[in-house]
This record gives structure tokens, sequence and C-alpha cells, in this order.
């Protein structure tokens, strides 16, 4: 596996984990019961993927790292839909796949 490959891979891992840390602040704000836990959960995420991110830059430009960045959109919709029951219009689903033809062409180039 090439370096690039792994970088790529660590930033898609990070949008993930940023994505899951962002529902768990959202479930933070609706469960006064568990406030705390989510919260921390969060928060615990959120570095877990600073420093992930961090790693993931070693192998990859920033201006590509940023970019790729962008599928944490992609993560979060995909969490809420899961874990808070969102409902998503056809409109966003249309932008989430424009960012994935984005992010693929970006990682093409690579």
């Amino acid at each position: 596996m090439s370096q690039t490959l792994f970088g790529i891979m660590l930033v898609i891992l990070c949008s993930a984990i940023e994505g899951f840390a962002q529902v768990c602040l959202k479930k933070s704000t609706i469960q006064s019961l568990r406030r705390r836990h989510w919260l921390g959960v969060g928060i615990a995420f959120f570095i877990i993927e600073a420093l992930l991110y961090t790693v993931a830059l070693q192998w990859l430009q920033l201006s590509t790292a940023y970019i790729l960045g962008s599928l944490s959109f992609v993560a979060v919709t995909l969490f809420s839909v899961l874990m808070l029951n969102e409902k998503v219009d056809l409109g966003r689903w249309a932008g989430l796949g424009l960012i994935l033809i984005g992010c693929t062409l970006v990682t093409l180039q690579k």
C-alpha cells in the first residue's frame, strides 16, 4: 500500500469519526439523562479524529486532505439517519453524491 493511499484511508476514517462525534454532540442536547455521557463521547472522538488527521497529513498534501475532509458531511448525514432518525430529502442526497464524485476525482489524480 502506498503512503498516499494510506493517508487517504486515514482521512476517510477521520471523516467517519468526525461524523459520529457530531451526532454524539447532538444527542447530548436532546437526551437530558445521558447528556454528560454523549458530550464526553463526542469530545473524545473529536480528539481521536484530530490526532489521526495530523498523522494523515504526514502522507498527504493539505489541499488533498482538506477536500477529502468534506466526506464528514456524508458521514454526519448517514449517522443522523441511523442514530437520530432524521429524514433526508432527495436534494440533500444529490448534494452528498456530488461530494462523493468530487472526492473521487481528487483521489484519482494521486
